[in-house]
C-alpha cells in the first residue's frame, strides 16, 4: 500500500471521528440549553400557571410543543411573563430566542 493511499484512509477515519465528536458535542449543548430554558420557564412561568386553572406547566418533556406559543406570548404579544418580578432580563431573552430558533417549528 502506498503512502498516499495510507494517507487518504487516515484523513477519512479522522473526518469521520470529528464529525462524530462535533454531532455529540451540538446534542450536548441542545440538551444543555433546553435544560437552561426549562429554568426560566419554570421560575418565570411555572409558578403563576400552577395557581390558574386551565394554564399549561411547562416540563421538559412538552416546552419544546408549545414554543411557537411561547414565542408569540412572550416576544410578539409581550404579554408573558406578568408583572415586574417576573420580567425576563436580557439573557433570559437571549436564551429563548436562541432556543425557540434551535427548533424545527413549521
Amino acid at each position: 500500500m502506498s503512502h498516499l493511499s495510507i494517507l487518504i484512509i487516515l484523513l477519512t477515519n479522522w473526518n469521520t471521528e470529528i464529525n462524530s465528536s462535533t454531532y455529540i458535542d451540538s446534542i450536548n449543548q441542545k440538551v444543555e440549553l433546553k435544560k437552561e430554558v426549562y429554568f426560566i420557564l419554570n421560575t418565570k412561568c411555572n409558578f403563576c400557571h400552577a395557581k390558574k386553572k386551565n394554564r399549561v406547566i411547562f416540563t421538559l418533556d412538552n416546552m419544546n410543543s408549545f414554543s411557537t406559543s411561547i414565542e408569540q406570548q412572550v416576544f410578539i404579544n409581550k404579554k408573558m411573563p406578568k408583572g415586574r418580578k417576573n420580567k425576563l432580563n436580557m439573557a433570559e431573552e437571549e436564551k429563548l430566542n436562541i432556543w425557540i430558533n434551535s427548533l424545527d417549528n413549521p
